[in-house]
């Protein structure tokens, strides 16, 4: 076998092995895998390395190494960092990054992938799926599946999810995405999500994604001991862990916990995630109840005739 050859195998073989633990949440360890490469990377291999810096909210490294005028697909990275730092911009953004799918050929996949992330982020899924709809590269298709789900669409999901099967059943991403629609379709299905996320956990490591994965197994089919031990192991691996935090909350609440330990997880999550869709949702449930209880309080003339 030639050098050449041999540097193939080793390229290959990091993109795999970034691409698998950038799947199942393990952002560091795909970065480890892309680092000592990072000079000769190409760009499809650096770009589960950026992914994952925005996985773990370090998006400033993305505006550090990718420039303005940088001519590679990660340029498309750079401009979800600069959507996710400045969201009134995302319609500008989104047009910059529309134009580019529509008029290049996408070899990496990169820009397409993050065009709808973008328009995930904006909440606008239907166009997320517009921008992937019609491939068979396995990540859009997964992605695809994760709107669908959002939309409340899992009979849609099911069927994409039996495309990536037909494409590569044993893929990491077909079996998560399996997972999902399982969670998604309710309690008969969750033993399989569960034994999904299991033998990752044994193959690989676990993660706070897979843990949680498993944690909504139990939570479902209300074995709250199970959920409560995966959930703390979670939180070893990352102490404000955004879906960690959220599902202990909903645990907490399930299992009659104390106001102040609700309260704690609250707090960590508007400390650590101020802005995130969980946090906004409540707040302007709050406020609309508040509103409510003002709108239909007695007026003083009614509590004096009472």
């Amino acid at each position: 076998m030639s050098r050449a050859q041999h540097n193939d195998d080793d390229v290959n073989s990091s993109l795999f092995d970034a691409r698998n633990e950038y799947y199942i949440g393990n952002f560091m360890g795909s970065i480890n895998f892309v680092l000592p490469e990072q000079g000769s990377a190409g760009a499809e291999l650096a770009s589960y390395m950026y992914l994952s810096y925005l996985a773990i909210d370090s998006g400033r490294i993305i505006a550090s190494d990718i420039k303005e005028n940088n001519t590679t697909p990660l340029l498309a990275l750079r401009l979800v960092h600069e959507a996710f730092e400045q969201p009134a911009r995302c319609e500008e953004l989104l047009e910059k990054l529309t134009d580019k799918v529509a008029s290049d050929e996408d070899e990496t996949n990169i820009w397409h992938i993050a065009t709808a992330i973008v328009y995930c982020y904006d909440g606008q899924f239907e166009n997320a799926l517009k921008i992937l709809h019609g491939s068979n590269n396995l990540e859009s298709m997964a992605l695809s599946v994760q709107c669908l789900l959002r939309l409340q669409r899992v009979d849609l999901a099911k069927q994409l999810v039996a495309k990536m099967q037909e494409i590569s059943d044993d893929a990491t991403l077909t079996q998560l995405a399996q997972a999902w629609v399982a969670l998604a379709q309710g309690t008969e299905q969750m033993q399989d999500a569960f034994h999904i996320y299991q033998e990752f956990c044994e193959k690989f490591k676990p993660t706070p994604a897979l843990l949680n994965g498993q944690a909504v197994v139990h939570l479902g089919l209300e074995r709250y001991e199970e959920a409560e031990a995966v959930l703390r192991e979670s939180l070893t691996k990352k102490h404000n862990d955004y879906d960690t935090l959220i599902n202990m909350m909903v645990l907490s609440h399930l299992t009659g916990k104390s106001t102040e330990t609700i309260t704690r997880y609250w707090e960590q999550l508007r400390q650590f995630y101020p802005k995130s869709d969980f946090i906004t949702d409540l707040d302007k449930k709050s406020a609309e109840f508040d509103r409510l209880c003002l709108e239909y309080e007695p007026s003083s003339e009614q509590l004096l005739a009472v």
